[in-house]
């Protein structure tokens, strides 16, 4: 801290100078953060392949419009480059919401949580061997609520790692949200 002395002896000019800069630099800094939180979030409303430029790190909305058109999400080749992918259901779909690898050597190991929204059940959906797919359907495999969420690491050559929490709608019985379809 400067001495009250030192304070004193500015002149008006310097003082407005001082301001001037200290106010640039202040609405610079606060355009920054704003700008990178509202980039952060993408809105996803149709089939789309996910690239590391465009979707790596960011809350990736799941929000087809209508929710009743089927929407696939292609992943980038799995290289070990620690890549997050986080998708977030914003509509619910009853016509699914597909994850998948770009090619048949890719698999996503780990699991997803699953919760009745009857509150009857609660899973844990582990992935089989050559899981490549995910599959939300709004119903028995999740995607039956907003908040929905499934994150894909990208952790090895040809391997992503999966959790995730979502809702298996009222009246339907969870089943497993993986599967292999990649050929």
């Amino acid at each position: 801290e400067l001495p009250k002395s030192r304070w004193y002896r500015c002149n008006n000019a310097t003082s407005v100078v001082i301001r001037r800069k200290f106010m640039s630099l202040l609405n610079g800094l606060i355009n920054e953060n704003v700008n990178r939180h509202t980039r952060d979030i993408v809105t996803l409303t149709a089939t789309a392949s996910i690239t590391t430029a465009d979707h790596v790190g960011r809350t990736l909305l799941m929000g087809e419009v209508g929710g009743d058109a089927a929407a696939t999400f292609t992943l980038p080749a799995a290289t070990g480059t620690g890549s997050v992918f986080k998708f977030v259901v914003s509509v619910v779909n009853t016509s699914n919401y597909l994850i998948k690898v770009a090619d048949a050597t890719d698999t996503i190991d780990g699991q997803i949580m699953i919760t009745d929204a009857d509150g009857t059940d609660a899973s844990s959906m582990v992935t089989a061997a050559a899981s490549d797919t995910i599959t939300l359907n709004g119903t028995t495999t999740g995607g039956g609520a907003i908040g929905d969420y499934v994150e894909v690491i990208d952790i090895a050559s040809n391997q992503y790692a999966v959790s995730g929490m979502v809702t298996c709608a009222a009246g339907s019985n969870p089943a497993t949200m993986f599967s292999a379809t990649v050929s």
